[in-house]
């Protein structure tokens, strides 16, 4: 019986193999996340060349941060993103703004230690999941640490500004997204409808 049961597995293996190579071609695919974080990137770059206030880095990076996977719950989440953006931004200027007034490294070392921690903590109050805060603690460290000399406010501004425009473009092209695809699954619906009507 041990014999006949190891028979009956090594006939099933072709199958399983078949299997996973189907698997491995449909995980070859390009998925709509990719896609919309492309189309994101695009815009940014454009928008960067035509407002060179615009940090393209930092944009760039907001666009790769706040796109997700389509679902329910997508524009909700990434609404939730946004404010996690705000948050570390807004956190990140204060820490810069007041480096710019003391003006010692062991103490700017200091200030965004704390800067960090008090960001996170204002997420957790305001009732944001995990993936938002490190959204914000990523924001914040843009924010801070890319540029230093007389320019850092002005710099760190700008950095804020395209984070959020990053932030926006990811969550503008995910609402457009879902829209077309609503519309799209209705139409065939209602084409598939149409179909079974003439058929009966």
């Amino acid at each position: 019986m041990d014999g006949y049961v190891t028979a009956a597995d090594r006939r099933e293996q072709p199958g399983q193999k078949a299997d996973t190579a189907g698997q491995k071609k449909l995980n070859l695919r390009i998925g709509n996340q990719e896609i919309r974080i492309g189309a994101g990137i695009i815009v940014c770059l454009f928008l960067s060349h035509f407002v060179p206030q615009i940090q393209r880095l930092a944009a760039c990076t907001a666009v790769v941060m706040c796109t997700q996977e389509i679902s329910q719950a997508t524009l909700k989440s990434g609404l939730m993103r946004l404010k996690g953006v705000i948050c570390g931004g807004v956190a990140g200027i204060a820490v810069v703004l007041l480096d710019n007034v003391i003006r010692v490294d062991s103490v700017f070392f200091v200030l965004c230690g704390i800067g960090i921690v008090l960001n996170l903590f204002l997420c957790r109050r305001l009732h944001m999941p995990p993936v938002t805060d490190r959204v914000s603690a990523i924001t914040f460290c843009l924010v801070v640490l890319l540029a230093e000399g007389n320019g850092r406010i002005f710099y760190a501004i700008s950095r804020f500004a395209g984070t959020l425009v990053g932030a926006l473009t990811a969550l503008i092209i995910t609402a457009l997204w879902c829209t077309v695809k609503k519309k799209v699954k209705g139409s065939s619906q209602h084409e598939t409808k149409e179909c079974s009507d003439e058929t009966e």
